[in-house]
């Protein structure tokens, strides 16, 4: 009787594998997995390095954009503004943004991310305007946005384009240096 209770067992056990391999066969198998996480893995971590990189070069821009404003408002605080040298001290502003952007300062002219960043006299934006409103009155306050677009390499993956990136300085207009040295 007990050889007839085995042979039963084992008729069970041998007659239900076979449907278990049919029905679940395709999960029970590893058989490339871990090829499959690590592909998932590789492209998760190799996005956010360089979404980290392209954030870093787009904040390296910020700061250039920044210093060219801070630089630019200086000189439009401290130079003096007449009827005769408004046009002057504008283009003489200006100048400086474009030339503290391009390397004129202490820091040089930046590669890589989006490029060299060039600000054009087009993105440097002077309020009160001394070509259009005449000169300030000493005590009143100034400000200067420099503008540049950012040219995201990342973004252009993923539908971003280029990023508006603009810096704004003010300050208070003084305008008696006489000795126009530029320190």
């Amino acid at each position: 009787m007990s050889t007839k209770d085995l042979s039963t067992t084992s008729l069970r056990s041998n007659s239900s594998t076979p449907v278990k391999r049919r029905l679940f066969g395709c999960m029970g198998s590893e058989r490339g997995a871990s090829m499959l996480e690590m592909a998932f893995i590789v492209t998760i971590m190799l996005s956010l390095v360089v979404g980290a990189v392209d954030l870093g070069f787009a904040y390296q821009h910020y700061g250039v954009v920044l210093n060219s404003s801070r630089e630019s408002a200086r000189l439009y605080s401290r130079l003096p503004c007449t009827g005769s040298n408004r046009t002057i001290l504008r283009n003489a502003i200006i100048n400086a943004a474009v030339a503290e952007s391009n390397g004129g300062g202490g820091q040089g002219a930046i590669s890589g991310g989006g490029g060299r960043i060039v600000v054009l006299g087009q993105n440097v934006k002077l309020s009160p305007d001394p070509t259009a409103n005449g000169c300030p009155a000493e005590g009143t306050a100034i400000n200067v946005k420099v503008s540049v677009l950012y040219e995201s390499q990342f973004g252009e993956l993923i539908g971003l384009g280029d990023i508006p990136i603009s810096a704004s300085t003010s300050m208070i207009y003084y305008g008696t240096d006489t000795s126009q040295s530029g320190s």
